[in-house]
């Protein structure tokens, strides 16, 4: 396997662990996610770094990451870059990396710097509590798009908090797993709604996010949330349909 790096001019004081990672991954640091993808945690001169390993590719994916478009590992490091310019909070980069096996790309690895805050997955189990939370992830999202970033996977769990008394809002938001975003320039009314619409399939807590985000832009509520529930139920039935056509299979 021949792999190939984009490391953080920033962190170059990495570069021997970064070149090592592909050896040591399945061996070293702290598993905290395994399922498609991994996620392990490694201590590297004291300081916590997140390694996440995108899970192999299938055959047109690799040829599709080879010739068309940046592998996941790639668009996860370009696009943090880019949240940080436009003032988005989330991980700073340090390092892709990018295996290839007789010339097609085959895995790929992101890495970055660690951040321990709990994500916001409270908000759908209290969802007529954390009012103040309510509100600081609102105005998170607002201004996500105000700035033209589409997040990819907009689950409660992407979004990590902690509470900040310089912010206006009293909470620090971080956005992590980005790798499927886009970035669009004015996006519709229609297609931010449909953007949120996965924030969470617990109804009430959606309906009080997407209301609180449709007032901030000056937007009727009633509309937004009304609007995000219908994405999500379209959304759940093409699930449901796509697992039923799996089972007959």
């Amino acid at each position: 396997m021949n792999y190939k790096s984009i490391i953080n001019p920033k962190y170059t004081s990495l570069v021997k662990f970064v070149n090592e990672l592909p050896q040591k991954f399945d061996r070293e640091g702290v598993l905290i996610y395994d399922s498609r993808n991994q996620v392990r945690v490694f201590k590297v001169d004291g300081e916590k770094i997140v390694v996440k390993r995108y899970h192999r590719s299938l055959f047109h994916q690799r040829i599709d990451y080879t010739f068309r478009r940046p592998s996941k590992a790639k668009r996860a490091y370009t696009y943090a870059l880019k949240l940080l310019e436009l003032q988005i909070n989330t991980p700073e980069p340090i390092a892709c990396i990018e295996g290839y096996h007789w010339g097609l790309y085959k895995e790929g690895f992101f890495v970055s710097a660690f951040c321990g805050d709990p994500d916001a997955r409270i908000l759908r189990e209290e969802w007529e509590e954390h009012d103040d939370l309510f509100n600081a992830l609102a105005h998170f999202l607002v201004d996500m798009h105000e700035k033209g970033f589409m997040h990819g996977d907009t689950n409660l769990s992407n979004f990590l908090y902690r509470k900040d008394e310089k912010s206006p809002t009293g909470y620090c938001i971080t956005t992590i797993d980005i790798n499927r975003s886009r970035f669009v320039e004015n996006p519709s009314r229609e297609d931010c709604v449909r953007n949120l619409m996965r924030l969470t399939h617990v109804r009430p807590a959606l309906q009080k996010l997407v209301g609180l985000y449709a007032e901030l832009r000056g937007w009727n509520a009633e509309w937004a949330s009304v609007l995000a529930i219908q994405k999500l139920e379209a959304f759940e039935k093409r699930r449901e349909l796509k697992h039923k056509m799996r089972k007959k299979k």
